[in-house]
């Protein structure tokens, strides 16, 4: 399918150290960090924009361009996005769990998550702001694998965006690689009711 789309690259990503812990399975506000992890994290703090190389893509669709799918039913436009940390990061985990060292690995896969969802919400911004531009409301984002949006549909996100722009690719399984990557849409509405309401 060719569309028009957009890249993003100009991103200024920021982990939050309590979002680390809490997927360390650390509790909010825990002031009790094993030693490691703590140092593990203040390495990682300064070593992540080395690792990183944060890229996302992004087209805006008519409902009569879509597959017809019934999560975009009644919107009058759909954004579809695709966004990725790179593979840098993933390496660097994989060669810790070489090394045995499988805490460093842990702490180093959380930062990598973190940083892929903090892409995800700066992207979710500006898809947001083109949204109320056209006078228009964004839904929240959804993924493929949420409710009624079956995993599955993951291709047809695939097929739409030019995805070796950002270079992440699909398997066989519908899982992306690099594994640091997240695909959502949100569904531009006339209302701001429609907008706000849940989607199965």
């Amino acid at each position: 399918m060719d569309q028009n789309y957009t890249l993003l690259n100009d991103f200024n990503v920021q982990v939050e150290e309590r979002r680390i812990l809490i997927r360390l399975g650390y509790k909010p506000k825990s002031s009790q960090v094993n030693s490691s992890v703590g140092q593990y994290i203040e390495e990682f703090k300064k070593k992540l924009p080395q690792l990183i190389r944060p890229k996302a893509v992004y087209t805006l669709l008519d409902y009569e361009e879509t597959n017809k799918h019934p999560v975009f039913k009644g919107a009058q436009k759909i954004a579809l996005c695709l966004c990725t940390i790179g593979p840098e990061l993933e390496k660097e985990c994989s060669h810790y769990t070489e090394k045995n060292e499988i805490l460093k690995a842990f702490v180093l896969d959380s930062f990598g998550s973190e940083a892929a969802e903090d892409i995800a919400r700066q992207s979710d911004r500006i898809i947001a702001q083109r949204a109320r531009e056209m006078g228009l409301w964004p839904s929240k984002r959804f993924s493929p694998g949420y409710g009624i949006w079956n995993i599955k549909e993951q291709k047809y996100v695939f097929d739409v965006l030019p995805s070796d722009k950002v270079g992440v690719r699909l398997t066989d399984t519908f899982m992306m690689v690099p594994r640091k990557s997240v695909s959502y849409r949100i569904n531009f509405f006339p209302d701001k009711e429609s907008s706000t309401r849940s989607f199965k």
